[in-house]
């Protein structure tokens, strides 16, 4: 489980090095300090003593925190999951589990906007503490045989990972790539952009994403319930209309965005991501090299060229159910 991996780092970078550090510390100040002769250097003795006592009590509770934590977070994390993953196929449903869907997504948007205010407002004023965003690639096939590589397409993540450290101090973290055995129907593999895509997600393409989700994100079932720091998933299709669209979303209606195998639309992936953190398109040519400029432009070596974000995009992005502390 994904929180008790980074208690864990917590654990080792907040509490087991510094108290390695001064370990070092100690032992080296024992090895030099002087012996007093005229006690037979119980000095020396007693400074051993206590860097021995220290690592054994260190030792200790580090064992027995770790022990725990593992423990309680595999069990908790399982059973969370299990629910996870049944509601999920639940939600997989055609029509009432995509109805279902829709309205879970919107309320904990909500609610977790309302939660991260403070932190918008503080983004607004220029003041922006590290977050994180989890992303996961999903690429689907045609008859069995998938649109592109994942080296191909991390390319669109390693983008997405630069854009958001450098505008808006998020670490985006990649957790992996899925490749579904399951042959990939054709309402899954063609969107279109539009009013008909937004009610094909409650249809069988959408029934879909979810099954799929649930199987490939199966760790993360229980946080795409709650809204706050699920996955966000990147799928690769064959294709999405209109014929200039290269990628979509349908904003925080769904835990995904959907991108072509071609080069623009692995680079659109960060376009995509800020869809899915409310950012809507800014449409003036003075904002031709904006994120959300609509028209995607890479360079010679398919780089991604709309990089930039204003003020206001940034505070936003960084207030979705998507961009977490934690």
């Amino acid at each position: 489980m994904r929180v008790c991996r980074e208690i864990q780092t917590w654990i080792t970078e907040n509490i087991s090095r510094p108290i390695e550090t001064w370990v070092n510390q100690e032992e080296r100040r024992c090895r030099e300090q002087p012996c007093n002769w005229w006690c037979l250097c119980c000095n020396k003795w007693f400074c051993w003593i206590i860097v021995v006592v220290v690592k054994v009590i260190s030792w200790v509770v580090e064992t027995v925190t770790r022990l725990v934590t593992e423990v309680v977070c595999t069990l908790v994390g399982f059973v969370l999951d299990l629910v996870g993953f049944l509601i999920n196929v639940i939600l997989s449903i055609p029509i009432l589990g995509g109805i279902i869907r829709t309205i879970i997504n919107w309320v904990t948007e909500i609610i977790w906007r309302i939660v991260s205010l403070p932190d918008f407002l503080l983004s607004l004023a220029g003041v922006r503490i590290r977050k994180k965003m989890y992303v996961k690639l999903i690429i689907l096939n045609n008859n069995g045989v998938p649109h592109t590589t994942e080296a191909v397409a991390i390319r669109g993540i390693q983008t997405a990972q630069a854009v958001f450290d450098r505008q808006c101090n998020v670490n985006l973290i990649y957790t992996g790539i899925c490749v579904p055995q399951l042959v990939t129907n054709d309402m899954a593999n063609n969107i279109e952009c539009g009013a008909g895509g937004f009610f094909s997600d409650w249809w069988i393409g959408g029934s879909y994403y979810e099954l799929v989700s649930a199987d490939c994100a199966f760790q993360d079932g229980w946080k795409r319930i709650v809204g706050y720091g699920a996955e966000l998933i990147v799928f690769v299709i064959a294709d999405i209309t209109p014929r200039s669209t290269v990628g979509c979303s349908f904003s925080a209606t769904h835990n995904y965005v959907v991108v072509e195998p071609n080069i623009a639309g692995i680079q659109s992936m960060a376009h995509e991501i800020g869809h899915a953190c409310l950012l809507p398109h800014l449409e003036d040519v003075a904002d031709v090299n904006n994120l959300m400029f609509p028209n995607i432009r890479t360079d010679a070596a398919g780089e991604l060229v709309n990089r930039d974000m204003t003020n206001f995009q940034i505070a936003s992005l960084r207030g979705s159910r998507h961009c977490t502390f934690i």
